[in-house]
């Protein structure tokens, strides 16, 4: 196995993390709305774009065994995926090392080399893409396993950056798993390793002690994070608990309970209103929920649990606008879906 697919499956298996729990007495003052609370009928996800097997420049994977088994080819391994202001969609292409962008039409736009950028940016292993999130206006982050580092690329053609762990106190971390951003440009780097969240300002430089004990998070633009915690109190309940900035205290903001016991949830992150976006599995379905910032239940949307198969990384994520997206690979074909 090469070393960039070595790195790429000890970073899969570290994912799997527990949630911190709260004890009963944390859930005593959450708030009254409960998502048991809200019936809806299911809803279908419908195709948006679509990329076919090929061997084209701009094509986003090959597929050719009937389970969804990867081969060596254009577009492979966990994918990252990030919608801009203007509806396009910038994809990472973590063992290809590079980021195509498409319009919302599926044009190709833009290729960015990211083995160029990191040597570049003066680091000296090649990249593998775990994360790509927005960063200060006219940047993109990428979160860098290979490295331990923060990639920072200016699509402005500006010089690309590299942040770098430092070898101790509050801009140190051991291994990346997510990234956020504010609108201030603040960097949030999640340190799956030793489960706290480090703050560095748009130049990398910590501005606050670490977010001890606190990873899985949603951070809004205006800098509002959130916690998913499973219910110790309760088996199958969990509690998202918020802060208005962070290393702030936590308070209680809304309890997921359903008919059938949660097996799984997710904070999908915040979209450009401040709404949060939350997922979670049952038995038998998956939830998609909307809460304000008073907690309560926006929308909710209820599908079918999603078929197995080659899965990538973070397959669902939100747009500034609220609309939802799913990837879907199967057979020949990625398959871009959306919810309204």
């Amino acid at each position: 196995m090469s070393k960039t697919k070595t790195i790429l499956a000890a970073l899969l298996i570290s994912t799997n993390f527990l949630l911190p729990a709260f004890s009963e007495s944390d859930s005593k003052n959450l708030p009254s709305s409960e998502t048991e609370l809200v019936k809806i009928s299911a809803s279908e996800f419908t195709q948006w774009l679509a990329f076919g097997q090929g061997d084209g420049s701009h094509q986003l994977l090959w597929l050719s065994e009937a389970n969804g088994g990867v081969l060596d080819g254009p577009f492979q391994g966990p994918m990252a995926f990030v919608n801009d202001r203007n509806g396009n969609l910038w994809v990472g292409d973590t063992l290809n090392a590079r980021i195509n962008a498409y319009s919302p039409k599926g044009k190709p736009l833009k290729s960015i080399d990211l083995i160029a950028s990191a040597r570049t940016a003066g680091l000296a292993t090649d990249p593998v893409l775990l994360d790509l999130v927005p960063g200060a206006p006219g940047k993109l982050l990428v979160g860098d396993a290979a490295n331990n580092a923060i990639i920072e690329i200016d699509l402005r053609n500006g010089q690309p950056r590299a942040f770098t762990s430092a070898d101790s106190g509050d801009a140190s971390w051991k291994q990346i798993n997510r990234l956020h951003s504010d609108l201030r440009g603040n960097i949030y780097v999640e340190d799956v390793a030793m489960r706290r969240t480090i703050v560095l300002d748009k130049n990398g430089k910590a501005i606050r002690k670490p977010l001890e004990g606190q990873i899985g998070l949603a951070i809004a633009k205006d800098s509002r994070t959130a916690i998913l915690t499973a219910d110790v109190s309760e088996n199958g309940r969990w509690q998202i608990l918020t802060t208005e900035k962070p290393g702030g205290p936590m308070q209680p903001l809304a309890i997921l309970r359903d008919d059938e016991p949660i097996i799984w949830a997710t904070l999908q992150g915040y979209d450009g209103h401040n709404r949060l976006h939350v997922i979670y599995d049952t038995p038998s379905i998956r939830i998609y929920l909307a809460l304000a910032k008073d907690g309560s239940v926006i929308r909710k949307y209820q599908t079918n649990l999603p078929e197995p198969g080659y899965d990538p990384t973070f397959p669902d994520w939100v747009d500034a606008n609220g609309k939802l997206y799913t990837v879907k690979i199967a057979s020949d074909s990625l398959n871009i879906l959306t919810l309204k």
